[in-house]
C-alpha cells in the first residue's frame, strides 16, 4: 500500500555539487560543444556553472552587472588555474564581438528590464558576441505553468504586459516562497520572433535539461538558438581581440 505522496525528484536529493555537473553535463550535450570551445555566460550569478565548465577545459567569460555576484567565483577560478574570466557590465551593451562558439544564461536575464526593447538589446549583443553557427542557451522561467500557478494573494499577473508584478510568487511542488522583482514573462511565440530579429534562428525548446517535450506545465523552458551568417559589411576582426589574455590561443599568428 503506498501513501499517496510524491516522491521528490532524484536531483532534490543531490548536493549542490551534484546538481550544477548534471546540469552541466546536459549543457554541453545540448550545445554541443567541442573541445577548448569558447563560452559566454551572460548573467552568471554567483558563476557556479561558469567555474564547472572551466573545470572541463572550456574557455569561458562570465559576465554579471554587479562585480560582488561572482567574487567567491572568480577567486576561486584564480586558486585552481582556470581559463575563466569575469567581467561586470551591463548585459544590454555585450562588449564582445564574433568571438565565442556558445553563449548561454541560467538566470533569467530577459524580462528583469523594464522594456522588452532593453531584452532585445540584451540578445543583440549575444548575437553579436557569437561566430556564424554559434548557438544561445536560455533558461527561463515558463510563463505559462507560473501563470496557472500563481496565488492570488501574493501577486498580480498583467495580461496586457505580460508582466509579473508581485512581492513574493509560489510554483506549486516548489520549496516555497521565492522573491523576485517585476519581470516579463515571454511565451515561445513571442520569444521565437525576438530571436528572428536579432539573427538567431530558433531550432529547439525544451521543459528541463532532460529535453523533455515543452508544455504548458513544464517547470522551465529552455530555448537553442543559432547564430546566422555575419553581414556582409562586417569586416572580420582577429579571432582573439577583445577576449582577455588568459582566453587567448597560444601561438595565434601576429
Amino acid at each position: 500500500m503506498t501513501s499517496g505522496r510524491r516522491e521528490p525528484p532524484p536531483e532534490v536529493l543531490m548536493r549542490p555539487e551534484e546538481r550544477i555537473q548534471k546540469q552541466v553535463d546536459a549543457i554541453e550535450k545540448i550545445l554541443g560543444l567541442k573541445s577548448r570551445a569558447r563560452i559566454l555566460d551572460f548573467g552568471c550569478g554567483r558563476g557556479s556553472q561558469t567555474l564547472e565548465l572551466a573545470r572541463r577545459r572550456y574557455r569561458i567569460v562570465g559576465m554579471d552587472r554587479a562585480a560582488s555576484a561572482f567574487a567567491e567565483a572568480r577567486e576561486q577560478a584564480r586558486r585552481e588555474k582556470l581559463t575563466a574570466h569575469f567581467l561586470a557590465d551591463d548585459m544590454r551593451s555585450i562588449p564582445y564581438e564574433g568571438e565565442f562558439n556558445a553563449a548561454l544564461n541560467l538566470r533569467n536575464p530577459l524580462g528583469c528590464y523594464e522594456s522588452e526593447r532593453d531584452d532585445i538589446r540584451c540578445l543583440q549583443g549575444v548575437r553579436r558576441s557569437l561566430r556564424p553557427g554559434g548557438k544561445v542557451l536560455l533558461d527561463l522561467l515558463n510563463r505559462e505553468a507560473v501563470v496557472r500557478s500563481l496565488a492570488d494573494d501574493v501577486g498580480v499577473f498583467d495580461l496586457r504586459t505580460g508582466r509579473l508584478d508581485c512581492r513574493h510568487f509560489q510554483v506549486r511542488g516548489g520549496s516555497g516562497l521565492k522573491r523576485v522583482p517585476s519581470m516579463r514573462l515571454y511565451t515561445l511565440t513571442e520569444l521565437a520572433r525576438m530571436l528572428e530579429d536579432v539573427g538567431l534562428s530558433l531550432l529547439n525548446a525544451w521543459g528541463d535539461y532532460e529535453q523533455a517535450p515543452y508544455n504548458v506545465a513544464s517547470p522551465r523552458l529552455l530555448v537553442l538558438a543559432e547564430a546566422g551568417l555575419v553581414p556582409a559589411k562586417a569586416e572580420p576582426k582577429p579571432e582573439d581581440a577583445d577576449l582577455p589574455r588568459t582566453l587567448r590561443i597560444k601561438g595565434r599568428p601576429r
